[in-house]
Formats: structure tokens, C-alpha cells, sequence
């Protein structure tokens, strides 16, 4: 005959250690995210080189990123360990995080970030609806890794504004 009673009790403890398992895994999830959400607003070193080359500026050294972290241009550094412990880390050496608006405002004003056109290039605008129209740059504006025109088409004078720089080229 079996012990149904034991058998029972075996199975309600099991599924009770599950549940906590469960919701601690969910918890830990849950900090993931936010901890990868947290991790947007930091650039390290290497993803600083890759922007660098990606614009094809010169071609920086990790020795020039150091510089630039000890004289503060990068902002506030941070050890990517100890602020995303949940986050997949890099084995080696530690590993500096610096502020993204920062960085990003430190190359612009070094001029190692710049827009492809400037004000009063003259550029044709790209629009999936109509062919190009020939416009003048009055404006221009950067929000992250991104530049944003304000343009004036030369046909008819209309302003159009935050225009990404995919859709503006030079014939």
C-alpha cells in the first residue's frame, strides 16, 4: 500500500521550492533588464574606439582613451563590475564605463563627432513619397549618435524639420 500522505507532502515541498526558485529567477530577471536599461546611458573604452572608426575619424588607442579619462573629459568613470554585476563582463583587466552624453559631448566639441553636412550646404532630400527636392541646411542637431537637419526645400520655401541624416545626400 502506498503512502500517499509522504508522497504528498514530498510533492507540495517540491513545488514550494520551485515557486521560490521561480520568483527569485523572475526577481533576478527583472534586475537584469534594468541593469542592461542602466547600461545604455555608459560607453566604455572599446565602444568609444568603434564610434571613432565607425564616423572614420582617426583611429584612437585605448593609451588616448585613458588620457582623456584621467584629464575628466569623459565624465565620471565607472567599474562595469561592480555597477552591472548581473550584466555579462569581460574577463581581464577592469573595466571603465564613462557617461555617454559625456563622451558624446566631448567628441563633438573635439570635433571628432560632426555632422555629414553643414549649415547652408545644399543637399537633396530623399522622401519615400516624392522624388528628391533640392534644399538648403539651416540647422542642424545631434541627439545621441545622431544628427538631425532642419532644412529648406528651394521650390516651394517650406521648412521641414528633424530630418535625419539618411535622408539628406549630395548628388
Amino acid at each position: 500500500m502506498k503512502d500517499y500522505a509522504r508522497k504528498i507532502a514530498q510533492v507540495k515541498q517540491q513545488i514550494a521550492e520551485l515557486a521560490a526558485l521561480l520568483a527569485e529567477l523572475e526577481n533576478e530577471q527583472q534586475r537584469y533588464h534594468e541593469q542592461s536599461e542602466q547600461r545604455k546611458a555608459y560607453m566604455s573604452s572599446r565602444e568609444i574606439l568603434e564610434l571613432l572608426e565607425q564616423k572614420q575619424v582617426r583611429i584612437g588607442s585605448m593609451a588616448t582613451i585613458k588620457r582623456w579619462s584621467d584629464h575628466g573629459y569623459l565624465g565620471e568613470g565607472v567599474d562595469e563590475r561592480e555597477a552591472f554585476p548581473l550584466l555579462a563582463s569581460k574577463q581581464g583587466n577592469k573595466r571603465f564605463l564613462y557617461p555617454r552624453e559625456a563622451v558624446l559631448s566631448f567628441l563633438y566639441e573635439k570635433g571628432l563627432l560632426v555632422p555629414a553636412y553643414e549649415v547652408l550646404d545644399r543637399v537633396q532630400l530623399r522622401r519615400a513619397s516624392r522624388e528628391a527636392d533640392w534644399a538648403l541646411v539651416t540647422a542642424v542637431s545631434r541627439r545621441d549618435l545622431r544628427f538631425f537637419y532642419q532644412v529648406q526645400l528651394e521650390t516651394t520655401g517650406e521648412v521641414v524639420l528633424q530630418v535625419p541624416e539618411e535622408e539628406l545626400f549630395l548628388p
